[in-house]
């Protein structure tokens, strides 16, 4: 073995365990390994995870609050400036503002990350040209995968269909877009389908995510996600609209993304920030019950989105930090609960991208994060700073707090 991490505690596992990997790979999950290993790493009784995974951010615009910050803090006002500040992006400006992140996420524990990539007129290619080298540049510590993304329509500006196929042949990973802007939406959603067949790749959908009174996208999506043969490979993200549904009417729409194989990514941070601002008492929280979607069988997950943005003016790209605020909105307070929360920030949000296997299991990539906590409700309840950070089998960040105790001295008078 390359690896051997003794003593930790696994996620829903009795007792401490010793995890074996070698090369890239675990190998081994034992109570006592005997094996040697050219490393060991003691977790002195502290939970092992797997990595972290974020499923759903805009590196090309995070980190701009500061050149426009919010006035009514409105999603209109955040469209509406953030597409006048996308005139001055470079594409310098969005790499070193990615880096940040990405870094940033790196030390928290996200070994995988989706990000969604702008296509526009404004934007041109610039943001794909950007983030497209960091995919290579950061595979030591993070698999990114890039998400061509059309946010300001596609039947509305001529020409865009074949901006989106050549950033598609530059590399993207998956197609998406956000209907709900576009003047035509069942248009654009086909269109995002067609270029997903043509380059055989994922759909990703921000979709159904204003509260108002349009009807859902959804059964639209569901059909064609059938009628194409696209199922598991469609993700959505927001998804806000759910929270609306009586519990007969969410069971019926389950059933049918799970048959479907269609996948949702709540958005907390974001979501809580701009829902029902125009509620006046008894307001809404505007979160997509992932908790019920996973107890109907519906692949789940939760995500960042923005980070210090107009749609998002706050967060550091911590992932286990939106597990305390979904784990807080939603009413996870059980032990089991805690559980779930927890695959929804790993496992379950891996397979929401199409990555699977993601995991604490013999044959998966040993992606993983040793938290300085003894337990997974600790973990979700709050996040910790110390952790340990392992992509494909070595060790790529490490995080430690120190305590110092001073007594002070008696003095006898």
């Amino acid at each position: 073995m390359d690896l051997k991490i003794t003593n930790a505690i696994l996620p829903g596992r009795q007792g401490q365990w010793d995890v074996g990997i070698a090369g890239d790979r675990i190998t081994h999950i034992a109570p006592t390994l005997a094996a040697s290993a050219t490393q060991t790493l003691d977790a002195q009784g502290n939970l092992l995870i797997p990595g972290l995974v974020d499923g759903h951010i805009h590196l090309d615009k995070a980190l701009i609050l500061d050149r426009y910050p919010a006035l009514d803090g409105t999603l209109d006002e955040a469209l509406r400036e953030t597409l006048k500040l996308k005139q001055s992006f470079t594409i310098e400006d969005i790499q070193n503002r990615a880096r940040r992140v990405i870094e940033q996420a790196i030390a928290f524990g996200t070994t995988a990350m989706r990000t969604h990539v702008e296509v526009d007129p404004t934007m041109g290619l610039d943001a794909m040209e950007a983030l497209l080298p960091l995919r290579k540049a950061y595979s030591w510590g993070i698999t990114l995968q890039l998400a061509v993304f059309a946010q300001e329509g596609i039947t509305n500006h001529d020409g865009l269909r074949d901006q989106l196929r050549q950033a598609l042949a530059m590399g993207g990973d998956a197609i998406g877009s956000a209907p709900y802007v576009d003047p035509d939406p069942k248009r654009n959603i086909e269109t995002v389908f067609d270029l997903a067949q043509e380059f055989d790749c994922d759909v990703d959908f921000h979709l159904d995510f204003l509260d108002n009174d349009e009807p859902l996208l959804l059964p639209f999506v569901i059909e064609e996600t059938v009628r194409r043969g696209w199922q598991g490979r469609v993700c959505l993200g927001h998804m806000t609209k759910l929270a609306a549904l009586t519990p007969s009417e969410l069971e019926t729409f389950a059933a049918a993304m799970r048959e479907a194989g269609v996948s949702v990514l709540a958005l907390p941070a974001t979501d809580l920030y701009m829902m029902a601002r125009k509620d006046t008492h008894n307001v809404r929280r505007g979160i997509a019950p992932v908790h019920r979607l996973a107890e109907l069988g519906v692949t789940v997950g939760l995500a960042t989105n923005n980070v210090f943005n107009l749609f998002t003016p706050f967060g550091d790209g911590d992932v286990l930090k939106l597990c305390t605020l979904l784990a807080q909105v939603l009413h996870l307070g059980t032990v089991s609960s805690h559980q779930l929360c927890l695959e929804m920030a790993t496992s379950q949000a891996a397979a929401a991208i199409g990555i699977q296997h993601h995991g604490i299991a013999a044959g998966n990539v040993a992606d993983l994060v040793l938290l300085n906590v003894r337990s997974v409700s600790e973990a979700i309840g709050a996040a910790p700073m110390g952790r340990t950070v392992i992509k494909n089998g070595v060790v790529v960040a490490q995080s430690k707090v120190e305590q110092q105790w001073f007594v002070p001295k008696l003095v006898s008078l």
